[in-house]
């Protein structure tokens, strides 16, 4: 079986991406980016063998999507909905940025072709543009990204009950789910969601 298939990758190619991800994402959003981004690279391993999607794209995008915001937020900034929102383009900017660095190095290019690192970079790039997303693998990606940020037994929530609420009906519910197109992400959304709605209840 390809690693497309079976959704996992090469032992030292996941062990260098996780490497460099927490370097960035342990200097990002606080008590966040690292967990949260542990939780996006599950489900997108989940959603890639479910859908038959090519794991080493969107897993390679999944630790990397968020290593952007390295440096962007000082003390509690992060734990507010509107600080964060207020960094999103810059984050995928910085990412894709950073991303390419990665990718571009003499021992990773060799594990990808030039249009995977050209789509990975892109994923990145655009992960959080939730209107225009249109490709299977910008929206898994963003079907992953969702998912782990709900999935309060991997994450612990940084918000509190207002910024919550901030989330819920500005961004999750109107912009995330309304755009899912996989079966995986819809039921995964469907299981996690009221338990996320709980949390802050």
């Amino acid at each position: 079986m390809t690693p497309e298939r079976t959704a996992e990758l090469p032992v030292g190619l996941e062990s260098a991406l996780e490497n460099y991800a927490l370097g960035f994402l342990r200097q990002g959003r606080q008590e966040w980016d690292e967990p949260h981004t542990r939780a996006v690279v599950y489900y997108a391993k989940e959603i890639a063998k479910a859908e038959g999607l090519n794991a080493l794209v969107l897993i390679s995008a999944a630790w990397l999507h968020d290593i952007g915001y390295y440096g962007m937020f000082e003390q509690d900034e992060s734990r507010r909905y509107d600080s964060v929102m207020d960094r999103k383009t810059a984050h995928m900017v910085n990412g894709a940025r950073l991303a390419e660095e990665f990718l571009s190095k003499p021992e990773i290019k060799p594990f990808y072709t030039p249009e995977q690192i050209e789509m990975i970079v892109h994923l990145v790039a655009v992960h959080d543009n939730i209107e225009e997303l249109w490709g299977l693998e910008d929206i898994a990606l963003m079907e992953a990204d969702t998912l782990g940020a709900i999935d309060v037994a991997r994450v612990k929530p940084t918000f509190d009950k207002e910024n919550a609420r901030k989330y819920i009906n500005n961004d999750l519910t109107l912009r995330r789910y309304s755009r899912f197109l996989t079966t995986t992400g819809v039921n995964l959304f469907n299981q996690l969601f009221p338990k996320f709605e709980a949390y802050f209840k």
